[in-house]
């Protein structure tokens, strides 16, 4: 017997843990992203630039690791591209927003929003040749940017201050980005999308008074429109969103995805009262990149464990590092699909086995001390050129730091290495991004406007 007839109709399976029916085991989803142009041996530039390539990546992920699902496309800069920002393209990562449009235009000067713009017709053309060849029993997942990370994209970290100081401004900004989502919603669901998954990372970053005020209205279109089509709606998250979790669930959607920061037993007991599965939230580094296969498996047996045989799909916490190893990807397929485990000697180093012969130090990750009349700044992301909330958090520090002038060093400390995760666990940082100021943490999980940066900058230059 094939692992393709032992394997059940995975894309039933998504469906049914969506309604949060019990299920015979977790469906899984990785969230391949950019590692699928690994797989083509090529670098994430050419391949997001090709639907064709797109469409052998993602087939030649969901085939090798016996996906029950899979998203057609994970680039969360399309739309603001589209609009006229442009962008940082990176051979390891999704491109990165290098400009943004309303710093210079108003919206009334914006293009009229349709699906020729910029690279919309080749994500709409890769999910409907995928939904073709793979979608009679795998679910495909058309991702698409949410309103409030679009807002960032579109008008840069000022949009943070204008929540504060301009909240009307920022609710225009909003309301247009709704409207530009809710299109892409009604484009995705023709293209053949089974999944529509609002993706907002940057909505972990605020507090629940502001998502209250600025996220749940400005989802409630797409999500309608979603449903409206027959479609299920998940909504998507990064960092540690805990304080954001149960009103993510009041937005009733089908599902609300998280990152490992996030604790699937308590997001659980939420998704029984309110009938919305959870889908998440295995280790992107400390496992995934790093890990042994086994640790893998031991990853994703605990994810199930926790999350229970109704309303719970296995996934990684984010997109996938365009390095994960690719026996990872397979132990945990096979674990999650067919019950096999990983190998104890399998061979491979352990996490704790790599982080042992790992030298900070060497590797540029030293202890700095702090000298009189001097500010050193640390921030600590997954990697701010893939990541928003990391992006905006550099960003934070970009728009202050020539007030200092040879007064601050900063340095970015990436936990996509093993260095930065021995780092960071030395730090004691425990969420990303974090931001530290003369090695003390200041902003956990959390951007600062640029007059709060000034502020805890000028109150620690030691004289």
């Amino acid at each position: 017997m094939t692992d393709k007839t032992k394997k059940q109709n995975g894309k039933e399976l998504v469906f049914k843990s969506l309604r949060c029916e019990e299920v015979e085991r977790a469906p899984w989803v990785p969230f391949t992203g950019v590692h699928c142009a690994k797989l083509l041996e090529m670098d994430a530039t050419e391949y997001l630039l090709s639907p064709e390539n797109m469409v052998r990546g993602v087939t030649a992920a969901a085939q090798r690791y016996l996906a029950d699902g899979v998203c057609s496309v994970f680039d969360l800069q399309i739309e603001a591209e589209a609009l006229g920002c442009s962008l940082k393209w990176s051979k390891n990562n999704p491109p990165a927003v290098a400009s943004h449009v309303l710093e210079t235009k108003n919206i009334e000067e914006l293009p009229v929003f349709t699906k020729e713009l910029g690279r919309i017709r080749d994500a709409l053309r890769t999910t409907a040749v995928l939904k073709e060849t793979l979608g009679a029993d795998t679910a495909i997942f058309g991702l698409i940017c949410g309103p409030f990370t679009l807002a960032l994209h579109l008008s840069g970290a000022s949009f943070l201050t204008d929540m504060i100081e301009a909240p009307e401004r920022a609710q225009r900004v909003l309301e247009y980005c709704a409207d530009v989502v809710k299109k892409m919603v009604a484009w995705y669901a023709e293209a053949g999308a089974d999944v529509i998954a609002l993706v907002d990372p940057m909505t972990s970053q605020i507090s629940p008074r502001h998502f209250k005020k600025y996220v749940t209205n400005t989802v409630a279109p797409a999500i309608g429109e979603a449903k409206s089509r027959g479609k299920f709606v998940t909504l998507f998250c990064c960092g540690d969103a805990t304080k954001n979790i149960e009103l993510m669930m009041q937005c009733a959607p089908d599902g609300i995805a998280f990152d490992e920061q996030v604790s699937i037993a308590a997001a659980r007991e939420l998704s029984a009262k309110y009938n919305v599965a959870i889908e998440g939230n295995m280790h992107l580094t400390t496992t995934l990149l790093f890990g042994s296969p086994k640790e893998c498996v031991d990853d994703a047996r605990k994810c199930i464990e926790d999350g229970g045989r109704s309303g719970f799909i296995l996934s990684p916490g984010c997109d996938l590092p365009f390095d994960t190893p690719e026996r990872n990807l397979e132990a945990v397929g096979r674990f999650a699909v067919l019950h096999e485990e990983a190998a104890s000697d399998s061979g491979f180093l352990s996490l704790e086995e790599a982080l042992a012969s790992c030298d900070t130090e060497a590797e540029g990750f030293a202890d700095v001390e702090i000298e009189d009349g001097k500010l050193f700044v640390e921030v600590v992301t997954l990697d701010s050129e893939g990541c928003a909330p990391c992006q905006y958090m550099m960003e934070s520090l970009f728009r202050v730091k020539d007030r200092y002038k040879g007064k601050l060093t900063y340095r970015e400390t990436l936990i996509k290495s093993l260095a930065g995760i021995k780092r960071v666990s030395r730090l004691g940082v425990k969420n990303l991004p974090s931001m530290l100021i003369n090695n003390e943490l200041v902003f956990d999980n959390l951007i600062p406007t640029d007059e709060e940066l000034i502020l805890e900058l000028d109150t620690r230059i030691v004289s």
